[in-house]
C-alpha cells in the first residue's frame, strides 16, 4: 500500500511539472540588426583593403568629426626598394588619401585637410626646397601657423595608380610640425606646378576598414 502511495505522489509531481513546462511562454531569440557592421571591421588590416572598403579615420575632419569614404582607387608609391599603399577616395566633395606603409616599419600617414596651400604660403620658394633637398639637413625649418616645421626628407617617388602600368615619376619633400603628428608635404609632377598639403601620421586605433557587402 505505501509502495502504491508514494508512486501516486511521485506521478502526481511530474503531470505538474509538465504541465507548467507546457503553460510557460516561449522566450524569444535574438534577432542580429541588419544592418549591423561585421564583427571583424576592425581587425582588416588598412594594407589588405581593397577597393569599395570603407576606411574611417577617427576625428580626423575639421569638426572633429570621422573622416570616412569608399576607396575608389588603390595606388602604390616606391623609393628605392620601397613600397607603399595608398588608398583614396572622396570627402565632403574633395579627394583624401591613406598612405599605409609596413616596411621598414608601420605607418600611416593621411591627406584629409582640405587646404591647398602654395610655396608662398609655407615661405618657402623654389630655389629654397631645391637647396634644401641638396643640403638634407634636419636641423633645418620653416615656419607656418607660427610653428617650426623640421626638414625630414626630400626624395624622388615612383607613383602606380591602380598598382598597374608603368609608375610616374615625382619629387616630394616632408617637413615634420614640431612636437606634433602633422606634417607639411610638397610635391612636384613633372609639367605641374608645386602641390603643398598638410598631411597627418594616425595610429592605428585611429583607422578603421569597413569591407564592402
Amino acid at each position: 500500500m505505501i509502495t502504491f502511495t508514494v508512486l501516486g505522489i511521485l506521478a502526481f509531481a511530474l503531470a505538474a511539472v509538465l504541465w507548467a513546462m507546457f503553460r510557460a511562454p516561449a522566450v524569444p531569440q535574438p534577432v542580429p540588426a541588419a544592418n549591423a557592421p561585421a564583427a571583424s571591421a576592425e581587425d582588416v588590416d588598412p594594407w589588405d583593403a581593397h577597393k569599395s572598403d570603407v576606411i574611417s579615420i577617427n576625428g580626423a575632419a575639421e569638426d572633429f568629426s570621422d573622416v570616412d569614404f569608399p576607396i575608389d582607387r588603390r595606388s602604390a608609391y616606391e623609393s628605392g626598394n620601397r613600397r607603399w599603399v595608398d588608398l583614396s577616395g572622396e570627402f565632403r566633395g574633395r579627394r583624401v588619401y591613406l598612405e599605409v606603409y609596413r616596411f621598414p616599419q608601420r605607418d600611416l600617414i593621411g591627406m584629409v585637410d582640405g587646404r591647398k596651400l602654395t610655396l608662398v604660403d609655407v615661405n618657402l620658394t623654389e630655389e629654397q626646397v631645391a637647396d634644401l633637398d641638396n643640403r638634407q639637413d634636419q636641423t633645418a625649418f620653416i615656419e607656418y601657423e607660427n610653428k617650426h616645421w623640421y626638414y625630414d626628407s626630400s626624395r624622388e617617388l615612383g607613383y602606380q595608380e591602380n598598382e598597374a602600368g608603368e609608375a610616374e615619376g615625382l619629387y616630394r619633400w616632408l617637413f615634420q610640425e614640431k612636437d606634433g603628428l602633422r606634417m607639411i608635404c610638397i610635391e612636384k609632377w613633372e609639367g605641374e606646378p608645386f602641390d603643398v598639403r598638410i598631411a597627418q601620421r594616425f595610429h592605428a586605433n585611429d583607422i578603421t576598414v569597413y569591407r564592402a557587402a
